[in-house]
C-alpha cells in the first residue's frame, strides 16, 4: 500500500530532526517523478502550505527544507510558490510585523535559512521568474533585510559554484605545471653545458692531485722489487697467469688516507684555486638550481625523462662536492669576499683625515661647477669674473646716476617728490622697465638647431612677452574684520542684551563699555543720545531699563529743540485745547508712579 503524499510531508515535517530523512525524501522524489500530471506537485504544495501555517518554528524549518528540494526540481512548484510569495514571506521571514512562532532558537534559524534559500532562488531562477527579483528588492529596500550572511553562505555551499571553482583551480594548476615544465626544460638546456664543463674540470683536477688505482699498484710493485725487467706489463701478466693456475690470490690493501693525501704547495696551488672556483659555482649556483628543478618536476606527471636527467646531474654534483671535502678543502672561503691581493699590495692604508661639518660643507660648495651655477648662489659671488646684472643695467641705462646721487636733488620740488614717493620692492617689472628689445638667450651659449643650424640674429622677446614682464601683480589684502561688540545692557530677566550693532542698540541706545553685571564702567561719560522715539506705546521692559538721569537728559534736550523751533516759526494764535503729554513726560510720570 502506497503512502499518500500528505503523509510523507507530515512525516518529514513533524519528525523533530534538524535534517530530513533521506529515505523518505527519496520516496517522495520518486512519487513526484513518476506522476505524469501536476496533481502530485499541487498536493505537495498544499501539504507544505499547511505545515508552514502551524505555530511551531521547527515544523516550518523542516517544511522550508523540503520546499527547497522540490523547488529546485519542479517548474510547476516554482510557479505555485511565486504566486504565494507574500504569504510565504510572512511565514518564514516574519514580514509585515508578523512574529515567528516559538522556539526562539529555531525561529532565528528559520529566518537565516529562509534568507539564504531565497537568495539562492534569485541567483539560479531569477532570470526566468521576475517576481523572485521583485520580492528580493522588496525584502532588501522595504523590509531592510541584510543578505550579507546569506550571500556568504550561498557562495560557500552552492554546488555548482564549488564545481566551477574547482574546475577553474584545476585548469589554472595544470596550466601552471605546463609553464613550469617548459621553463625547466629551457633552463636545463641552457645550463646543462656549463654544469658538465665545471664537473669535467673538477674531474681533471682530481686526476692531477689523486693517482689512479692502477698507478698505485704499478708503483708499489716497482718499489718491492718483484720485477726488474723493462717489460713490466708482460711480467705482471705472466705472474698473474701462474697464480691463477695454482688458484692463488693476491690481497691488496689500499689506505684511502694515503691515496687522498694532497697537500697544497707552490706547485699545485693553481690546481687548488681552480677547484675552489668551480666548487663555489657548484655549491652556490648549480646545486640550488638543480634542487628547484626537482621540486617543480615532482609535481608534474609527464616529466619522467627530464627528471632522470636532473637526478643524474644532482648525483654528479654531489660526488664532486664529496671529493673536494675528502681533499680537505675548507668551505668557509665561500662566505668571504674575494679581494685582489695585487691591488692591496700596491697601496698602503692611511688614517682618514678628520673633517668637521663646516669644512665638509665648504668642500661640497667648492666642488660645484661655477660655469653652470644658478643665479643667486654664493659660488657666483666668489667668481672674480662675475658681475651683478643690476650693476650692468644701472651703468647702461643711467651712466650718470652716481654723479646725481652725490650732487643731490637740484630743486626743492624734486626733494618733496622724493619724500612723498612710495617705496616699491624690486621686481621683474622694474628690471625690464622702459626696454624695447630684450635678448631671449640669457645663457651665454650659442643656440644651434640640429637641422636648421644656428640663427643669424639674436633671439629677442616678443612684445607680448615683454609687456607681461613689465607688469606687476598686486594682490588685494582683505582688511581685518572688526569684532562687533554686544550691547550687554541689563534686561528684566536678569540676562544681558545679546544684540550686536555697530554704533547704537535700537533698544538701549549707544553701545558703551559695560562690566560683567551690565553697568557702565567707572570713569566713562556716555555721549548724548539721539532723540528718543515719540511712540505712545511703551513696553514695561523698556521703561524698567531706563534710568532717571537718562530720562531727564532726554527731556532737557527735547525742550531745547522745541524752543529753537518755536523761535524760528511765526507766532500763532494760542490754542484753547490742552496740550498733549509728550513721550518723555509720559515716561517720567510712569517712572515716578512706579517709585
Amino acid at each position: 500500500m502506497h503512502t499518500s503524499i500528505e503523509d510523507l510531508v507530515a512525516e518529514l515535517t513533524t519528525s523533530g530532526s534538524e535534517t530530513l530523512d533521506t529515505d523518505t525524501v527519496n520516496q517522495l522524489k520518486r512519487r513526484l517523478k513518476h506522476d505524469e500530471s501536476d496533481q502530485a506537485i499541487i498536493q505537495t504544495f498544499q501539504a507544505l502550505q499547511l505545515a508552514l501555517e502551524k505555530r511551531h518554528a521547527q515544523v516550518r524549518l523542516s517544511a522550508l527544507q523540503l520546499a527547497n528540494i522540490v523547488f529546485c526540481r519542479s517548474h510547476q512548484f516554482r510557479l505555485l510558490v511565486v504566486e504565494n510569495l507574500p504569504r510565504w514571506f510572512e511565514l518564514v521571514l516574519g514580514t509585515n510585523h508578523k512574529k515567528l512562532p516559538a522556539p526562539v532558537q529555531y525561529a532565528q534559524q528559520l529566518r537565516d535559512m529562509a534568507a539564504e534559500i531565497y537568495y539562492m532562488w534569485v541567483e539560479r531562477f531569477g532570470n526566468g521568474y521576475q517576481r523572485l527579483v521583485y520580492g528580493f528588492r522588496y525584502l532588501r529596500f522595504i523590509e531592510q533585510m541584510d543578505f550579507k550572511r546569506a550571500v556568504k553562505e550561498y557562495k560557500r555551499k552552492d554546488p555548482e559554484r564549488i564545481r566551477a571553482r574547482r574546475k577553474i583551480r584545476l585548469e589554472a594548476q595544470s596550466e601552471y605545471l605546463k609553464r613550469s615544465l617548459v621553463s625547466v626544460q629551457a633552463d636545463y638546456m641552457r645550463t646543462r653545458q656549463s654544469i658538465n664543463e665545471a664537473l669535467d674540470t673538477l674531474d681533471n683536477c682530481f686526476a692531477i692531485l689523486v693517482p689512479e688505482i692502477v698507478d698505485i699498484f704499478g708503483s708499489h710493485g716497482a718499489t718491492a722489487g718483484t720485477t726488474n725487467n723493462d717489460d713490466d706489463d708482460g711480467d705482471l701478466d705472466e705472474v698473474l697467469a701462474i697464480m691463477a693456475a695454482n688458484r692463488q690470490s693476491i690481497d691488496i690493501n689500499i689506505n684511502p688516507e694515503r691515496v687522498l693525501e694532497a697537500e697544497e704547495d707552490t706547485e699545485n696551488s693553481a690546481v687548488f684555486d681552480v677547484i675552489r672556483d668551480y666548487l663555489r659555482l657548484c655549491v652556490q649556483v648549480y646545486s640550488p638550481r638543480v634542487q628547484i628543478w626537482k621540486q617543480k618536476l615532482d609535481r608534474i606527471d609527464d616529466s619522467a625523462e627530464l627528471a632522470g636527467l636532473v637526478d643524474g646531474l644532482e648525483t654528479k654534483i654531489s660526488v664532486a662536492i664529496e671529493k673536494c671535502r675528502d681533499l680537505g678543502i675548507d668551505f668557509a672561503y665561500m662566505n668571504e669576499l674575494r679581494d685582489d691581493e695585487e691591488d692591496t699590495d700596491e697601496f698602503e692604508d692611511a688614517p682618514a683625515p678628520v673633517v668637521n661639518k663646516q669644512q665638509r660643507i665648504r668642500q661640497v660648495q667648492q666642488k660645484r661647477n661655477s660655469v653652470f651655477a644658478m643665479y643667486g648662489q654664493q659660488v657666483l659671488k666668489q667668481d672674480p669674473t662675475y658681475i651683478e646684472p643690476s650693476l650692468l643695467r644701472d651703468q647702461h641705462n643711467h651712466p650718470q646716476a652716481d654723479i646725481h646721487q652725490e650732487e643731490g636733488p637740484t630743486n626743492s620740488v624734486e626733494a618733496k617728490l622724493r619724500e612723498t614717493a612710495p617705496v616699491v620692492s624690486y621686481g621683474a617689472d622694474l628690471e625690464y622697465w622702459g626696454q624695447r628689445e630684450v635678448n631671449a638667450n640669457t645663457t651665454g651659449l650659442e643656440i644651434r638647431h640640429r637641422f636648421l643650424g644656428s640663427a643669424r640674429d639674436e633671439p629677442m622677446l616678443s612684445e607680448a612677452a615683454l609687456d607681461t614682464l613689465q607688469k606687476r601683480a598686486v594682490y588685494y589684502q582683505e582688511p581685518e574684520r572688526k569684532e562687533i561688540k554686544a550691547c550687554r545692557a541689563p534686561l528684566p530677566s536678569g540676562r544681558l542684551c545679546p544684540r550686536r550693532d555697530l554704533v547704537k542698540c535700537p533698544l538701549h541706545g549707544a553701545i558703551v563699555p559695560r562690566d560683567e553685571q551690565g553697568q557702565l564702567k567707572a570713569g566713562f561719560l556716555p555721549e548724548e543720545e539721539a532723540e528718543a522715539p515719540s511712540s505712545s506705546i511703551t513696553t514695561a521692559e523698556r521703561i524698567e531699563d531706563l534710568n532717571q538721569n537718562d530720562v531727564n537728559a532726554l527731556a532737557r534736550k527735547q525742550q531745547t529743540k522745541a524752543k529753537a523751533k518755536a523761535k524760528a516759526k511765526k507766532p500763532k494764535l494760542a490754542s484753547t485745547r490742552k496740550a498733549k503729554l509728550t513721550g518723555i513726560k509720559r515716561l517720567q510720570q510712569t517712572i515716578s508712579r512706579k517709585r
